[in-house]
């Protein structure tokens, strides 16, 4: 319980208001189980940025260790020789100005990363620049000033990041809008060269430390669990009635918060010590709630504890609940949470409901680096799959109720178009994910080549919803023999054998190609066993070596008459 308490004072501390550097020094250290490792190259110093990173990665349990190359203006000895998880490019932009155009900066650092690109598929993060950062530039125009040439190079610089796969954005132009004072500090700058403020390098740290480095290194959060009373609003909905609650303006705040999270793919979730149809009552009269019913992919609002509706939800979207945040004004509940669900991330809902706000747009998990190319159909998907679930338990049988789905499997061979959703797949899915890879967005891009790979996608739609990519199958060829590397779908498709159709279609394929035995790649993590139990159906003993002719005939036994129809997009 202390443990849980502690964690939940440092994140009020750390997320919802922004911290003062004492209060960071002395926050608590959180037990870690993992420890990333960041090489960092640079013009001036990064040191103040990283002494203060540590408490932040403590809220998703990693703690950070750094590698720094020499001030060198030129980074020729870009890299270095340790292994990293992620590589920072930060460079003090003023010293190339002087001597190049912005498109020449740009054009120079796309060398550099070209050079590192060479040694490391991690993720690289290059800095952008602030365009004002003294006094005199009030006034003076961007023409008539350097401000010009750094907005200029930021617009390079963005178009170079879009451009090289695996490069993310430190966008510090945007960043030096957060705060109050200014961004830049002369005295700092006199004194170790290092020219942002305090509150800008904490600003910075807090950004590095929940932001990019969960989303590059850790998958992301699925779900939000929402308390309601006290939350989403101010007031006792059993008490005040519907009309009687108050959304204040930060309540207002946080509900577009969670609305733009739940387009960007999160999947919102109440679980409320209420009465249901109060809820929805609550939700149909209230039209200056920006959230609506609609809005959330399942509801469990009763009087059962909400460790048992929280794992309910889990049920009904199919997910691990060591994938949601929980969010709930009341400590007793987050205790009670923890005790039952130590997995599930907590954060405390505040009186104001701007500092919840604020919490929930700095937890770890919840930062998004690409756009969810599946965001828009997933909370339907979700809410279509209980629908799904009333068929199937009112059908006559089995296959009965999928032949009512009209089911619609299509696949593609080797799109590239669909090597960002690839990726999402690879870090997003925990519990039918064979092989664990975890792949970065240099291999998502590699094994798009038709030479060496033959790589599919599945696409998934029926009578309720366009589920869209839902699964994809990577094999690696190797003359007569075939690797499958790996086997990822989306826990929205399972329990249709949507997988097994499409891994017959796959070992087929390797078939006609020539290919005669296949090796499987597998390996045990904390939630996927239903990709473990799965292929377990079909493979016994060892997977090394095996008659692909064999697997294919267990496998096409196994899809006996499956009703849905297989297209393949060519």
């Amino acid at each position: 319980m202390n443990h849980v308490l502690t964690y939940l004072d440092l994140a009020d501390s750390l997320l919802c208001s922004l911290p003062s550097r004492a209060r960071i020094a002395g926050s608590p250290k959180l037990p870690c189980n993992r420890t990333i490792r960041i090489r960092v190259d640079r013009t001036m110093p990064f040191e103040f940025v990283a002494n203060l990173m540590s408490p932040f990665c403590g809220l998703w349990e990693a703690d950070v260790c750094f590698d720094y190359s020499d001030y060198d203006s030129t980074l020729s000895g870009i890299g270095g020789e340790t292994q990293a998880d992620v590589y920072i490019i930060w460079l003090d932009w003023r010293i190339y100005a002087r001597s190049m155009s912005a498109q020449e900066a740009a054009h120079w650092l796309n060398e550099r990363i070209d050079k590192l690109r060479m040694v490391t598929d991690k993720p690289i993060w290059v800095n952008n620049w602030p365009e004002s950062l003294e006094d005199a530039n009030r006034v003076l125009s961007f023409r008539a000033s350097d401000r010009g040439w750094f907005r200029k190079l930021n617009s390079y610089l963005l178009e170079s990041v879009e451009n090289n796969t695996g490069c993310v954005l430190i966008d510090l132009s945007q960043l030096a809008h957060e705060g109050t004072e200014s961004f830049y500090d002369y005295r700092n700058e006199e004194i170790s060269n290092y020219p942002f403020s305090n509150q800008a390098t904490t600003i910075i740290s807090r950004h590095l430390g929940v932001h990019l480095l969960p989303a590059s290194c850790v998958p992301r959060l699925k779900a939000i669990a929402l308390d309601l009373d006290d939350t989403l609003y101010h007031g006792v909905l059993g008490e005040e009635g519907a009309e009687g609650v108050t959304l204040t303006e930060g309540h207002q705040r946080l509900q577009r918060l969670l609305l733009k999270l739940k387009q960007s793919g999160v999947l919102l979730t109440l679980c409320s010590r209420n009465e249901e149809e109060d809820v929805k009552a609550l939700f149909d009269t209230r039209s200056d709630f920006p959230l609506r019913w609609d809005d959330f992919a399942a509801v469990c609002a009763n009087w059962q504890t909400k460790a048992e509706n929280l794992n309910r939800l889990a049920q009904i979207l199919n997910i691990d609940p060591s994938a949601f945040l929980f969010v709930d004004d009341n400590p007793a509940e987050l205790v009670k949470m923890a005790a039952v669900l130590p997995e599930v991330r907590l954060l405390r809902a505040k009186r104001s409901g701007e500092e919840t706000m604020f919490g929930v747009c700095h937890f770890p998990g919840l930062y998004q680096l690409h756009q969810d190319t599946m965001a828009v159909s997933r909370t339907t998907d979700i809410q279509a799959n209980q629908t799904r679930e009333k068929i199937r338990q009112t059908a006559s049988d089995y296959h009965s109720y999928l032949d009512s789905l009209n089911m619609v499997i299509t696949i593609y061979e080797n799109e590239a178009s669909h090597v960002t959703r690839l990726h999402e797949l690879s870090h997003k899915t925990n519990q039918f994910n064979l092989a664990l890879r975890r792949m970065t967005e240099i291999e998502a891009n590699d094994v798009m080549n038709a030479s060496k790979y033959i790589t599919i996608t599945i696409r998934l739609s029926d009578i309720l919803s366009d589920s869209g990519i839902i699964g994809a199958f990577i094999c690696r060829l190797d003359g007569e023999q075939a690797h499958l590397i790996e086997t990822l779908f989306s826990c929205r498709a399972l329990g249709r054998e949507i997988e097994t159709v499409a891994f017959a279609w796959i070992l087929e394929k390797l078939i006609d190609r020539g290919v005669q035995r296949i090796h499987i790649e597998m390996a045990q993590g904390p939630r996927n066993a239903p990709a473990l139990d799965w292929i377990k159906r079909f493979v016994t003993g060892s997977p090394e070596q095996l008659s692909l002719k064999d697997l294919y005939a267990r496998v096409k036994a196994a899809c006996g008459s499956h009703p849905a129809r297989v297209e393949v997009n060519r």
